[in-house]
Protein backbone atom coordinates (compact mmCIF):
# COMPACT_ATOMS: atom_id res chain seq x y z
CA UNK A 1 0.00 0.00 0.00
CA UNK A 2 1.43 3.38 -0.46
CA UNK A 3 -0.06 6.68 0.42
CA UNK A 4 1.80 8.99 -1.47
CA UNK A 5 4.36 11.52 -1.46
CA UNK A 6 5.94 13.77 1.55
CA UNK A 7 5.17 17.35 0.67
CA UNK A 8 4.21 20.29 3.13
CA UNK A 9 1.07 19.05 4.80
CA UNK A 10 2.88 15.63 4.88
CA UNK A 11 5.71 13.02 6.52
CA UNK A 12 6.45 10.01 6.43
CA UNK A 13 9.16 8.18 8.91
CA UNK A 14 9.41 4.64 8.84
CA UNK A 15 9.61 3.79 12.73
CA UNK A 16 9.32 4.96 16.15
CA UNK A 17 13.04 5.50 16.71
CA UNK A 18 12.23 8.81 14.13
CA UNK A 19 9.22 9.95 16.27
CA UNK A 20 11.24 13.14 17.32
CA UNK A 21 11.50 13.97 14.07
CA UNK A 22 8.51 13.57 13.18
CA UNK A 23 7.42 15.92 15.72
CA UNK A 24 9.39 18.30 14.36
CA UNK A 25 7.76 18.08 10.63
CA UNK A 26 4.50 18.46 12.69
CA UNK A 27 5.41 21.83 14.60
CA UNK A 28 6.89 22.56 10.70
CA UNK A 29 4.20 22.33 8.82
CA UNK A 30 1.73 24.34 11.20
CA UNK A 31 3.99 26.72 11.16
CA UNK A 32 3.41 26.90 7.57
CA UNK A 33 -0.34 25.78 7.10
CA UNK A 34 -1.98 25.53 10.37
CA UNK A 35 -2.55 21.77 9.94
CA UNK A 36 -0.37 18.20 8.99
CA UNK A 37 0.10 14.72 9.54
CA UNK A 38 2.49 12.42 10.66
CA UNK A 39 2.43 8.32 8.95
CA UNK A 40 4.66 6.14 11.04
CA UNK A 41 5.41 2.74 9.79
CA UNK A 42 5.72 3.86 5.69
CA UNK A 43 8.86 4.65 4.44
CA UNK A 44 10.35 7.69 2.31
CA UNK A 45 8.63 7.19 -0.71
CA UNK A 46 5.46 6.32 0.57
CA UNK A 47 5.19 2.52 0.53
CA UNK A 48 3.23 1.10 4.18
CA UNK A 49 6.26 -0.99 5.81
CA UNK A 50 4.82 -1.39 9.02
CA UNK A 51 5.64 -1.72 12.63
CA UNK A 52 4.96 -3.07 16.01
CA UNK A 53 1.61 -1.04 17.94
CA UNK A 54 1.63 -2.23 21.25
CA UNK A 55 -1.17 -1.16 24.16
CA UNK A 56 0.87 1.59 24.96
CA UNK A 57 2.18 2.81 21.28
CA UNK A 58 -0.37 5.60 20.79
CA UNK A 59 -0.29 7.31 24.36
CA UNK A 60 3.43 7.47 23.92
CA UNK A 61 3.39 9.63 21.14
CA UNK A 62 0.85 11.74 22.59
CA UNK A 63 2.97 12.06 25.99
CA UNK A 64 5.97 12.98 23.48
CA UNK A 65 4.10 15.42 21.58
CA UNK A 66 2.55 17.02 24.74
CA UNK A 67 6.58 17.07 25.96
CA UNK A 68 7.93 18.95 23.53
CA UNK A 69 5.55 21.44 21.21
CA UNK A 70 4.10 24.95 22.64
CA UNK A 71 2.05 25.82 22.54
CA UNK A 72 0.09 22.73 23.35
CA UNK A 73 -1.65 20.70 20.56
CA UNK A 74 -4.28 18.05 20.60
CA UNK A 75 -3.00 15.65 18.15
CA UNK A 76 -5.66 12.91 16.27
CA UNK A 77 -3.36 9.95 17.07
CA UNK A 78 -5.24 6.46 14.88
CA UNK A 79 -4.05 3.18 14.08
CA UNK A 80 -4.21 1.57 10.76
CA UNK A 81 -4.07 -1.58 9.41
CA UNK A 82 -3.74 -2.64 5.38
CA UNK A 83 -5.35 -5.59 3.84
CA UNK A 84 -2.04 -7.67 4.47
CA UNK A 85 -2.21 -7.05 7.56
CA UNK A 86 0.76 -4.08 8.12
CA UNK A 87 0.28 -1.59 11.01
CA UNK A 88 1.46 2.12 10.84
CA UNK A 89 -0.22 5.42 12.68
CA UNK A 90 -0.89 8.69 11.56
CA UNK A 91 -0.77 11.65 13.47
CA UNK A 92 -2.86 14.56 12.41
CA UNK A 93 -2.58 18.13 13.85
CA UNK A 94 -4.53 21.23 13.44
CA UNK A 95 -3.14 24.79 15.23
CA UNK A 96 -3.38 28.37 14.58
CA UNK A 97 -1.86 29.88 17.55
CA UNK A 98 1.56 29.94 15.57
CA UNK A 99 4.51 29.83 15.87
CA UNK A 100 4.66 26.32 17.33
CA UNK A 101 7.65 25.11 18.51
CA UNK A 102 9.70 21.58 18.59
CA UNK A 103 12.07 21.40 22.35
CA UNK A 104 12.47 24.63 22.24
CA UNK A 105 13.51 25.09 18.76
CA UNK A 106 11.28 26.96 15.51
CA UNK A 107 11.31 25.30 11.96
CA UNK A 108 8.98 26.94 9.13
CA UNK A 109 8.43 23.63 6.18
CA UNK A 110 9.52 24.35 2.57
CA UNK A 111 8.01 21.31 0.11
CA UNK A 112 9.55 17.96 2.03
CA UNK A 113 12.11 19.42 4.46
CA UNK A 114 11.94 20.98 7.83
CA UNK A 115 14.43 23.83 7.77
CA UNK A 116 15.13 25.98 11.15
CA UNK A 117 13.18 29.58 11.25
CA UNK A 118 15.17 31.90 12.34
CA UNK A 119 14.73 35.47 14.66
CA UNK A 120 13.54 37.20 11.47
CA UNK A 121 10.89 34.11 10.35
CA UNK A 122 9.41 33.58 13.70
CA UNK A 123 8.60 37.39 14.03
CA UNK A 124 7.16 36.68 10.75
CA UNK A 125 4.87 33.98 12.14
CA UNK A 126 4.05 35.98 15.17
CA UNK A 127 3.03 38.82 13.11
CA UNK A 128 0.82 36.70 10.91
CA UNK A 129 -1.20 35.27 14.06
CA UNK A 130 -2.11 38.47 15.13
CA UNK A 131 -3.66 39.15 11.60
CA UNK A 132 -6.26 36.37 12.33
CA UNK A 133 -8.67 36.42 15.02
CA UNK A 134 -11.70 35.13 13.20
CA UNK A 135 -9.97 32.03 13.42
CA UNK A 136 -10.20 30.60 17.03
CA UNK A 137 -13.80 32.52 17.25
CA UNK A 138 -16.29 29.62 17.03
CA UNK A 139 -19.24 30.00 15.22
CA UNK A 140 -22.61 29.60 16.81
CA UNK A 141 -23.92 28.08 13.73
CA UNK A 142 -22.35 24.62 12.94
CA UNK A 143 -24.79 23.63 10.50
CA UNK A 144 -23.06 25.54 7.57
CA UNK A 145 -23.49 26.03 3.88
CA UNK A 146 -21.19 27.73 0.94
CA UNK A 147 -23.40 27.55 -1.99
CA UNK A 148 -23.16 31.34 -3.09
CA UNK A 149 -18.56 31.08 -2.11
CA UNK A 150 -18.62 27.87 -4.15
CA UNK A 151 -21.25 29.11 -7.25
CA UNK A 152 -18.72 32.34 -7.39
CA UNK A 153 -15.47 29.99 -7.07
CA UNK A 154 -16.99 28.06 -10.33
CA UNK A 155 -17.53 31.13 -12.40
CA UNK A 156 -13.87 31.83 -12.05
CA UNK A 157 -13.23 28.27 -13.52
CA UNK A 158 -11.66 27.45 -9.58
CA UNK A 159 -12.92 24.07 -8.85
CA UNK A 160 -13.14 23.49 -4.68
CA UNK A 161 -13.42 20.22 -2.63
CA UNK A 162 -15.75 20.88 -0.59
CA UNK A 163 -14.41 19.00 2.37
CA UNK A 164 -12.79 19.37 5.56
CA UNK A 165 -9.30 20.06 4.10
CA UNK A 166 -10.78 22.99 1.61
CA UNK A 167 -12.17 24.84 4.80
CA UNK A 168 -9.21 24.18 6.71
CA UNK A 169 -6.39 25.87 4.20
CA UNK A 170 -8.71 28.55 3.93
CA UNK A 171 -9.03 28.89 7.77
CA UNK A 172 -12.35 28.24 8.32
CA UNK A 173 -12.39 26.11 10.89
CA UNK A 174 -10.77 26.82 14.31
CA UNK A 175 -8.18 24.27 15.92
CA UNK A 176 -11.05 21.62 16.93
CA UNK A 177 -11.99 21.74 12.92
CA UNK A 178 -15.27 23.55 13.83
CA UNK A 179 -16.30 26.10 11.68
CA UNK A 180 -15.12 29.57 12.89
CA UNK A 181 -16.22 33.28 12.46
CA UNK A 182 -14.39 33.05 9.12
CA UNK A 183 -16.73 30.14 7.44
CA UNK A 184 -20.31 31.93 9.07
CA UNK A 185 -19.57 35.20 7.53
CA UNK A 186 -19.42 33.89 4.18
CA UNK A 187 -21.96 31.15 4.46
CA UNK A 188 -25.21 30.88 3.47
CA UNK A 189 -26.50 31.18 6.76
CA UNK A 190 -24.96 34.40 7.71
CA UNK A 191 -27.96 36.62 9.20
CA UNK A 192 -25.71 40.42 9.97
CA UNK A 193 -27.41 43.25 8.28
CA UNK A 194 -25.74 45.29 5.92
CA UNK A 195 -27.02 48.24 5.18
CA UNK A 196 -26.81 51.24 3.05
CA UNK A 197 -29.02 54.45 4.56
CA UNK A 198 -29.76 57.38 2.66
CA UNK A 199 -30.32 60.45 4.72
CA UNK A 200 -32.27 63.95 3.88
CA UNK A 201 -29.98 66.45 4.14
CA UNK A 202 -25.81 66.42 5.12
CA UNK A 203 -26.10 65.02 8.55
CA UNK A 204 -27.89 62.13 10.43
CA UNK A 205 -31.56 63.90 11.29
CA UNK A 206 -33.69 62.38 9.17
CA UNK A 207 -33.24 59.19 7.35
CA UNK A 208 -34.54 58.86 3.75
CA UNK A 209 -34.28 54.79 3.39
CA UNK A 210 -32.62 52.13 4.83
CA UNK A 211 -32.33 49.40 2.69
CA UNK A 212 -30.82 45.81 4.24
CA UNK A 213 -28.46 43.90 1.85
CA UNK A 214 -27.61 41.38 4.67
CA UNK A 215 -28.96 37.47 5.54
CA UNK A 216 -26.47 36.36 2.78
CA UNK A 217 -23.03 35.78 2.74
CA UNK A 218 -20.71 38.48 3.19
CA UNK A 219 -19.65 37.75 -0.48
CA UNK A 220 -22.93 38.40 -1.80
CA UNK A 221 -23.89 41.35 0.36
CA UNK A 222 -20.43 42.94 -0.43
CA UNK A 223 -20.99 43.10 -4.02
CA UNK A 224 -24.76 43.99 -4.10
CA UNK A 225 -23.76 47.23 -2.12
CA UNK A 226 -21.23 47.81 -4.78
CA UNK A 227 -23.69 47.15 -7.30
CA UNK A 228 -26.47 49.44 -5.42
CA UNK A 229 -23.90 52.47 -4.70
CA UNK A 230 -23.32 52.23 -8.84
CA UNK A 231 -26.91 53.21 -9.35
CA UNK A 232 -26.20 56.84 -7.72
CA UNK A 233 -23.23 57.30 -10.32
CA UNK A 234 -23.95 60.31 -12.74
CA UNK A 235 -22.22 62.33 -15.23
CA UNK A 236 -22.82 66.13 -15.72
CA UNK A 237 -21.00 67.63 -19.45
CA UNK A 238 -19.87 70.72 -19.30
CA UNK A 239 -19.66 72.78 -22.42
CA UNK A 240 -19.20 76.00 -21.67
CA UNK A 241 -15.10 76.21 -21.91
CA UNK A 242 -15.89 75.56 -25.63
CA UNK A 243 -14.67 71.87 -24.90
CA UNK A 244 -16.81 68.90 -23.75
CA UNK A 245 -15.71 68.25 -20.24
CA UNK A 246 -17.26 65.20 -18.08
CA UNK A 247 -17.28 65.18 -14.73
CA UNK A 248 -18.69 61.44 -12.57
CA UNK A 249 -20.38 62.39 -9.30
CA UNK A 250 -17.64 60.56 -7.55
CA UNK A 251 -15.16 58.25 -8.18
CA UNK A 252 -16.56 54.91 -8.10
CA UNK A 253 -12.97 52.82 -7.99
CA UNK A 254 -12.47 55.06 -4.83
CA UNK A 255 -15.41 53.79 -3.34
CA UNK A 256 -14.88 50.40 -4.24
CA UNK A 257 -11.89 50.40 -2.44
CA UNK A 258 -13.00 51.91 0.64
CA UNK A 259 -16.16 49.22 1.03
CA UNK A 260 -14.32 46.20 0.16
CA UNK A 261 -11.73 47.44 2.94
CA UNK A 262 -14.21 48.03 5.52
CA UNK A 263 -15.70 44.35 4.59
CA UNK A 264 -12.20 42.52 4.96
CA UNK A 265 -10.49 44.65 7.62
CA UNK A 266 -13.67 45.61 10.19
CA UNK A 267 -13.23 43.83 13.23
CA UNK A 268 -16.15 41.45 13.44
CA UNK A 269 -15.69 39.90 16.70
CA UNK A 270 -18.44 41.37 18.20
CA UNK A 271 -20.50 41.28 14.95
CA UNK A 272 -21.24 44.66 13.95
CA UNK A 273 -21.18 45.62 10.70
CA UNK A 274 -19.65 48.24 8.18
CA UNK A 275 -22.02 50.27 6.76
CA UNK A 276 -22.62 52.98 4.15
CA UNK A 277 -24.15 56.31 4.57
CA UNK A 278 -25.62 58.42 1.75
CA UNK A 279 -25.91 62.36 2.52
CA UNK A 280 -26.57 65.33 -0.35
CA UNK A 281 -23.29 66.06 -0.19
CA UNK A 282 -21.05 62.84 0.23
CA UNK A 283 -20.77 58.90 1.12
CA UNK A 284 -19.27 57.48 4.09
CA UNK A 285 -18.04 54.41 4.70
CA UNK A 286 -18.31 53.62 8.66
CA UNK A 287 -16.38 50.68 10.02
CA UNK A 288 -14.86 49.80 13.20
CA UNK A 289 -11.52 48.22 14.54
CA UNK A 290 -8.07 49.59 14.30
CA UNK A 291 -5.11 49.72 11.70
CA UNK A 292 -2.84 46.88 12.74
CA UNK A 293 0.45 46.71 14.98
CA UNK A 294 3.09 47.78 13.96
CA UNK A 295 2.28 49.55 10.57
CA UNK A 296 2.52 53.91 11.36
CA UNK A 297 -0.22 56.13 9.63
CA UNK A 298 2.30 56.52 6.78
CA UNK A 299 2.92 53.15 6.04
CA UNK A 300 -1.07 52.97 5.92
CA UNK A 301 -1.70 56.00 3.65
CA UNK A 302 1.46 55.02 0.94
CA UNK A 303 -0.59 51.10 1.32
CA UNK A 304 1.45 48.79 3.22
CA UNK A 305 -1.39 45.85 2.99
CA UNK A 306 -1.54 43.61 6.16
CA UNK A 307 -4.67 41.65 6.38
CA UNK A 308 -6.44 42.40 9.83
CA UNK A 309 -8.39 39.21 8.89
CA UNK A 310 -5.87 37.06 6.77
CA UNK A 311 -8.49 33.97 6.08
CA UNK A 312 -11.30 36.60 5.23
CA UNK A 313 -9.27 38.62 2.60
CA UNK A 314 -8.07 35.49 0.90
CA UNK A 315 -11.48 34.34 0.34
CA UNK A 316 -12.30 37.76 -0.92
CA UNK A 317 -8.88 37.80 -3.07
CA UNK A 318 -10.23 33.94 -4.56
CA UNK A 319 -13.74 35.33 -5.78
CA UNK A 320 -11.74 38.83 -7.05
CA UNK A 321 -13.05 41.07 -4.78
CA UNK A 322 -9.88 42.16 -3.88
CA UNK A 323 -5.88 41.25 -3.96
CA UNK A 324 -3.23 41.50 -2.69
CA UNK A 325 -1.26 45.09 -3.98
CA UNK A 326 -2.13 47.45 -1.41
CA UNK A 327 -3.08 50.02 -3.88
CA UNK A 328 -7.07 50.52 -2.07
CA UNK A 329 -5.68 53.41 0.15
CA UNK A 330 -3.17 55.26 -2.21
CA UNK A 331 -6.46 55.35 -5.00
CA UNK A 332 -8.26 57.05 -2.13
CA UNK A 333 -5.83 59.47 -1.43
CA UNK A 334 -4.97 60.35 -5.14
CA UNK A 335 -8.68 60.95 -5.67
CA UNK A 336 -9.79 62.82 -2.02
CA UNK A 337 -6.38 63.27 -0.55
CA UNK A 338 -5.50 62.23 3.77
CA UNK A 339 -8.33 64.15 5.08
CA UNK A 340 -10.86 61.61 3.53
CA UNK A 341 -9.86 59.15 6.25
CA UNK A 342 -10.85 59.91 10.45
CA UNK A 343 -9.50 56.97 12.24
CA UNK A 344 -9.94 56.53 15.65
CA UNK A 345 -9.31 53.68 18.36
CA UNK A 346 -12.83 52.25 17.65
CA UNK A 347 -13.37 52.34 13.83
CA UNK A 348 -12.69 54.35 10.32
CA UNK A 349 -14.77 56.79 8.35
CA UNK A 350 -14.47 56.97 4.55
CA UNK A 351 -16.07 59.82 2.78
CA UNK A 352 -16.45 60.22 -0.32
CA UNK A 353 -17.32 63.91 -1.42
CA UNK A 354 -19.80 64.40 -4.43
CA UNK A 355 -18.68 66.60 -7.24
CA UNK A 356 -21.95 68.18 -7.32
CA UNK A 357 -25.19 67.96 -6.61
CA UNK A 358 -27.15 64.71 -7.08
CA UNK A 359 -30.51 64.03 -8.56
CA UNK A 360 -32.05 62.57 -5.65
CA UNK A 361 -30.84 65.96 -3.38
CA UNK A 362 -32.19 68.28 -6.00
CA UNK A 363 -35.56 66.31 -5.93
CA UNK A 364 -35.38 66.43 -2.72
CA UNK A 365 -34.84 70.33 -1.95
CA UNK A 366 -37.73 70.86 -4.52
CA UNK A 367 -40.29 69.13 -2.73
CA UNK A 368 -39.33 70.35 0.60
CA UNK A 369 -38.74 74.47 -0.27
CA UNK A 370 -42.49 74.21 -1.16
CA UNK A 371 -43.45 72.61 2.13
CA UNK A 372 -41.42 75.72 3.68
CA UNK A 373 -43.35 78.24 6.07
CA UNK A 374 -43.15 81.61 5.15
CA UNK A 375 -40.63 82.72 7.93
CA UNK A 376 -38.24 79.81 6.93
CA UNK A 377 -38.31 81.22 2.88
CA UNK A 378 -37.81 85.01 4.50
CA UNK A 379 -34.74 83.55 6.47
CA UNK A 380 -33.73 82.16 3.35
CA UNK A 381 -33.99 85.13 0.67
CA UNK A 382 -32.68 87.38 3.16
CA UNK A 383 -29.36 85.71 3.81
CA UNK A 384 -29.11 85.34 0.05
CA UNK A 385 -29.23 88.83 -0.28
CA UNK A 386 -26.99 88.80 2.40
CA UNK A 387 -24.27 86.51 3.21
CA UNK A 388 -22.42 87.79 5.72
CA UNK A 389 -25.64 88.53 7.57
CA UNK A 390 -25.19 87.66 11.60
CA UNK A 391 -28.24 85.96 12.68
CA UNK A 392 -29.30 89.33 14.69
CA UNK A 393 -29.69 90.80 11.57
CA UNK A 394 -31.73 88.65 10.30
CA UNK A 395 -33.89 88.36 13.23
CA UNK A 396 -34.20 92.52 13.22
CA UNK A 397 -34.79 93.03 9.19
CA UNK A 398 -37.60 89.96 9.65
CA UNK A 399 -39.17 90.87 12.32
CA UNK A 400 -38.36 87.16 13.88
CA UNK A 401 -37.14 86.38 17.35
CA UNK A 402 -33.47 85.61 17.23
CA UNK A 403 -34.24 82.63 19.21
CA UNK A 404 -36.52 81.77 16.48
CA UNK A 405 -34.34 82.46 13.99
CA UNK A 406 -31.36 80.44 15.14
CA UNK A 407 -33.61 77.29 15.13
CA UNK A 408 -34.58 77.80 11.68
CA UNK A 409 -31.57 78.63 10.74
CA UNK A 410 -30.55 75.06 12.06
CA UNK A 411 -33.42 73.05 11.19
CA UNK A 412 -32.44 74.76 6.94
CA UNK A 413 -29.03 73.52 7.89
CA UNK A 414 -29.69 69.82 8.32
CA UNK A 415 -32.20 69.48 5.79
CA UNK A 416 -29.62 71.18 2.99
CA UNK A 417 -31.25 74.30 2.19
CA UNK A 418 -28.36 76.24 3.88
CA UNK A 419 -24.83 76.10 4.58
CA UNK A 420 -21.77 78.05 5.95
CA UNK A 421 -18.78 78.39 3.75
CA UNK A 422 -15.07 80.01 4.79
CA UNK A 423 -14.27 80.04 8.36
CA UNK A 424 -15.46 81.42 11.81
CA UNK A 425 -14.19 85.18 10.85
CA UNK A 426 -15.13 84.72 7.63
CA UNK A 427 -18.00 82.62 7.09
CA UNK A 428 -20.88 83.50 4.34
CA UNK A 429 -23.94 82.13 3.88
CA UNK A 430 -25.14 79.98 0.94
CA UNK A 431 -27.94 79.20 0.07
CA UNK A 432 -28.41 76.10 -1.53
Amino acid sequence: MNLGVENETTEFKSSMSQLDKGIIGLTAMLNRHNHGTLYIGVDDNGNVIGMDVGAGTLETVRNRIRSFVQPQIVPEISRHETDDGKSYISVHVTGFNIPYSCDGRYYIRNVSSNESAGPDVVAQLVMARGFDPLKNQKSDLQELTFNTLFGIMVTRDLHPRKDAGFYRSHGMVDEHDMFNLTAYLVSDQNSIPMQVVRFNGTDRTAVSSRTDFGGQSLIASARAILEHVSSYMLTTVDLSSGERTESDLFDFDAFREAWINACVHNSWSALIPPSVLVFFDRIEIVSYGRIPFPISMDDFFNGDSRPVNRSLFELFTLVGLTEQSGHGVPTIVRSYGREAFHITDNGMVVTIPFAFEPDFAKTKRTIDMDDLDENSRMILCYLDANPNAKLSDVAEKTGISLSSVKKMVSSLKSEGHLKNDGTNRNSRWVVL
